[in-house]
């Protein structure tokens, strides 16, 4: 049986966005996708307690994974947290209000940015995520 504190957890995101949320959620067991088809391969093969996807997954298909993960019954229940873990090209205020928006009209759980964390952004992006899941605690 797996630990109750540790969370299962699927990562959406290019190499280099992967290793930053790989350093983040040290400790749980977290599943990679590199594409959006990965990444559903991977949710009908076992279940996850949360999903985090970066902007620039699979080409900028973040939205497209979230559909999908809203979209089926089985996945709708998990977590979705849209993240940003580096710059991209809607770095405006503007731009990244607008992708919180669509997240959350989406139905994402959170739009999270690194950026936003001023003092210790991965420990900062680690509790903000672990909120997300429910009462996990390392």
């Amino acid at each position: 049986m797996r630990d109750s504190h540790v969370a299962r957890i699927l990562i959406a995101a290019s190499p280099e966005p992967g290793a930053i949320l790989q350093r983040v959620l040290f400790g749980h067991d977290l599943f990679y996708a590199l594409t959006i088809v990965e990444a559903q391969e991977q949710l009908e093969r076992q279940t996850f307690d949360q999903i985090v996807c970066t902007i620039l997954f699979d080409e900028s298909r973040m939205f497209d994974l979230l559909r999908l993960a809203k979209s089926k019954r089985q996945w709708k229940r998990i977590p979705f947290v849209c993240t940003r873990m580096r710059s991209t090209s809607v770095d405006s205020p503007i731009g990244l209000e607008g992708v919180a928006i669509a997240s959350k009209a989406l139905g994402a759980a959170a739009f999270l940015n690194i950026a936003e964390y001023k003092i210790d952004p991965e420990r900062e992006m680690r509790e903000a995520l672990e909120l997300l899941i429910g009462d996990l605690r390392l």
